[in-house]
């Protein structure tokens, strides 16, 4: 039998609290302390039962393992100082702010002589439509993903393109399982100095393409994935983790003179609708145990966030030279 396994959380704001309420629940695990800035921090650990400290760095005595949601421009920062001492990370998506950064984490890691877990938040891998997804072992030829909703404060510190783009970006490279080679990239800020909207055509080296939008200024939130193959299209709703998936039926004649019902079957798949952070959290237990292999590594998560922030460059880049252009 494991051992009981003492997490803490650092950063309860709108997501760390969802962190530390989703511990309390997992058998063989005890959420032994909270830390955060603000006195919010205090509520959330007498709401659980935890520890409350304004310093993380005095954690280190109480926790085998830390989920860490702050600000991503202190993600680095963090998540080193955790795995200096051997703890291991859930640290949430992106893995850092730079590229260089990500690469110091990894290298940490290499150099440890005992086994360290650290997992990235990449919440989307554990909706049930996408595992549904992952199971049909079809070579995407095009791939159709937006994302898009109303504006909130929870991200100013990021744009739209690391704070959502990345979902998808995450997911359909985990798809094409083939090298970028490509990218075409736009985007505009609406509401805020960063980013708001962004759309981007993505090239890969075995001939898929990818048209990827992320928007916060939607009145409306969307969160969908098509993915067409070979005789087949898939269609994903990421909110209701729903997937429908059309089939070119056998036998048609070759003129296909026939309505499109008549030539596609659907097929979906009743889901059992589960937390996605929920399941995230139990997939980093699991792994921390051995019964499992982490399901988000961090070379992944650092190939997502390169190609992410090279999106990010090229539409920063374009931004600026139109704001030079007068009509």
């Amino acid at each position: 039998m494991d051992k009981i396994l003492r997490v803490g959380v650092v950063g309860v704001g709108s997501l760390g609290q969802h962190h530390a309420r989703n511990y309390t629940t997992i058998e063989g695990v005890k959420l032994t302390c909270v830390a955060d800035v603000s006195e919010k921090g205090k509520e959330i650990a007498d709401k659980y039962g935890a520890e409350f400290m304004t310093d993380y760095t005095k954690m280190l005595d109480r926790v085998d393992a830390v989920s860490i949601v702050v600000p991503t421009t202190m993600h680095y920062k963090v998540a080193k100082f955790f795995l200096e001492h051997d703890k291991h990370i859930l640290l949430e998506k992106p893995m850092t702010a730079t590229v260089e950064e990500a690469q110091g984490l990894i290298n940490i890691i290499k150099h440890k002589e005992n086994r360290i877990v650290l997992q990235v938040g990449h919440i989307e891998r554990f909706n049930s439509a996408i595992k549904k997804l992952g199971e049909l072992k079809k070579v995407p030829i095009l791939i159709e993903a937006s994302r898009m909703g109303p504006f909130t404060a929870r991200s100013l510190d990021t744009s739209v393109i690391l704070d959502l783009m990345i979902h998808d970006i995450d997911i359909i490279l985990q798809l094409v399982k083939s090298n970028v080679v490509k990218i075409d990239a736009i985007g505009v800020p609406v509401l805020t100095d960063s980013i708001d909207m962004a759309n981007v055509r993505l090239e890969f080296a075995n001939g898929t393409v990818a048209n990827v939008t992320a928007s916060r200024v939607s009145p409306k939130r969307l969160r969908k994935i098509r993915v067409f193959a070979d005789n087949l299209y898939a269609s994903i709703d990421y909110m209701r983790q729903s997937i429908k998936i059309y089939k070119v039926k056998e036998g048609l004649a070759k003129d296909r003179k026939a309505s499109w019902t008549d030539m596609m079957e659907m097929e979906s798949f009743p889901m059992k609708k589960r937390e996605p952070l929920a399941v995230e959290l139990h997939s980093f237990v699991d792994a921390i145990n051995g019964r499992k292999k982490t399901e988000v590594t961090a070379d992944q998560a650092f190939e997502a966030l390169k190609v992410t922030l090279e999106i990010e460059k090229q539409v920063q880049e374009k931004f600026s030279k139109s704001k030079g252009l007068t009509v």
